[in-house]
């Protein structure tokens, strides 16, 4: 039987650093959950997913990985980013990060 309990989430943001010397940073998402789990983001509160490729994989059958990757101009005008995993087997649970500098 599969626990019924929410997954955890890690959520990973680039370093200030690498925002103001690279072109292009990337966040990741870490959802630890016995089910495969619909990972989403959202900048600011807006689904980005439109015009901008998420990368989701599954690491091992108890979590799964997904890179956001952003021009590091755009990364510098958001305010918070917020990592979603969804199933329907437990409640939508999220995880959201200041990133205003």
């Amino acid at each position: 039987a599969f626990p019924s309990s929410t997954p955890s989430l890690h959520l990973e943001t680039p370093r200030f650093r690498t925002v103001m010397t690279q072109t292009k940073v990337t966040a990741t998402c870490v959802v630890h959950s016995a089910y495969d789990a619909k990972v989403s983001w959202l900048l600011d509160g807006k689904d980005p997913t439109s015009r901008t490729p998420v990368n989701q994989a599954s690491s091992t059958t108890q979590s799964i990985s997904s890179n956001l990757t952003l021009p590091s101009s755009q990364w510098k005008t958001l305010n918070t980013i917020t990592c979603r995993a969804e199933h329907r087997c437990f409640n939508s649970t999220e995880k959201t990060r200041n990133v205003k500098g």
